[in-house]
C-alpha cells in the first residue's frame, strides 16, 4: 500500500481499465504497457487476473485484449443503484446559491416535463412552483433539453398532435420545433424565452447517463426582468456545468473529436 493508502496493484488494474475507449475497443499486451509506462510482465500478470474475474477478455484470432462481460454486468447494477434525486441534490442546491435563481431537476413523462425536485430561489420576486408539478415538454427549457437528443420516433411520441400557445412566444408548430431541438443540441443547452409563461425566463442543460442517453434535466428559471444577457450568459455556464458533473457521477464520459473518453 502506497502513502496515499491506495493499493498500486488495484491502481494499475483500474488504469488497464480505463485504456480502452470506443477508438480502443481491443488492445495489445504492448500497447497496453506502452500507453502506462510499465513493463510487458507486470501488465500480463494484472490482465491475466482481470480476464480470470471477467473483467477483460481475450480475442483468440488476435490475441488482443477487450473489456469483458462481467464489467457490463456490474455497470448495470451500479446504475439500477443509483438515485438521481439524492445525487444531484448537492448540485442543484450550489446551483441555486450562485445563480440566486429557482432551480429544478426534471424528467419526461409522455408529453409532460415531471418537476423531481426543486431548489426555491430565496428573493421575494420568483416562480411558483412544486415538486409533481408538469408542464407541456414542448414549451419548457427542460422539456427541450430532454428531446433534442431523443430520435425521430421518440421525439413524435414526447410531442402532443396539437401544441396549445401557453404564451404568444409558444412554439406550436413541429417544423419550428424540431429547429430549436437542432439548435438546443448544437449549443448545449436550451432556452425558455417566456414560451410557458410570459415574464418568466429559464435556461436548461442535459444530464447524460452511462449509456449517453438523456433521461433528465436542470433549469434555472427566473423573473424576465432579472435575467439581463449578462445573467443569462453566467447561467448558462453554470447549469452547463452542474449538469456536465452530475453526468459524471451516472457515468457519462465525454469524448473528443476523436472519440476518446476524457
Amino acid at each position: 500500500m502506497s502513502k496515499t493508502g491506495r493499493v498500486q496493484s488495484i491502481e494499475r488494474a483500474v488504469k488497464i481499465l480505463n485504456c480502452f475507449s470506443e477508438s480502443h475497443t481491443e488492445l495489445r499486451l504492448s500497447e497496453i504497457a506502452g500507453m502506462l509506462g510499465l513493463n510487458k510482465s507486470t501488465v500480463h500478470g494484472i490482465l491475466h487476473t482481470l480476464k480470470y474475474h471477467g473483467m477483460v477478455s481475450q480475442n483468440t484470432e488476435n490475441h488482443k485484449y477487450r473489456l469483458g462481460l462481467r464489467l457490463m454486468e456490474l455497470g448495470s447494477r451500479a446504475a439500477n443503484s443509483i438515485d438521481i434525486i439524492e445525487l444531484a441534490r448537492p448540485g442543484i442546491r450550489e446551483l441555486c446559491r450562485l445563480t440566486e435563481e429557482t432551480v429544478h431537476l426534471g424528467t419526461l413523462d409522455g408529453h409532460e416535463m415531471v418537476y423531481v425536485d426543486k431548489v426555491e430561489s430565496i428573493q421575494s420576486m420568483r416562480i411558483a412552483s412544486s415538486v409533481g408539478a408538469r408542464k407541456p415538454a414542448y414549451s419548457t427549457g427542460m422539456g427541450k433539453a430532454i428531446m433534442a437528443y431523443l430520435s425521430p420516433e421518440e421525439l413524435k411520441r414526447a410531442v402532443p398532435k396539437k401544441m396549445k400557445p401557453l404564451t404568444s412566444a409558444t412554439i406550436v408548430s413541429m417544423e419550428a420545433l424540431v429547429r430549436e431541438l437542432e439548435q438546443t443540441k448544437t449549443r448545449g443547452y436550451a432556452i425558455d424565452n417566456e414560451e410557458n409563461c410570459i415574464g418568466l425566463k429559464c435556461v436548461a442543460a442535459p444530464i447524460f447517463d452511462h449509456e449517453g442517453k438523456v433521461r433528465y434535466s436542470i433549469s434555472v428559471s427566473g423573473p424576465a426582468i432579472r435575467m439581463t444577457n449578462k445573467k443569462m450568459n453566467y447561467i448558462i455556464e453554470q447549469v452547463n456545468r452542474t449538469c456536465r458533473s452530475i453526468s459524471g457521477k451516472i457515468g457519462y464520459e465525454e469524448c473528443d473529436a476523436d472519440g476518446d473518453s476524457y
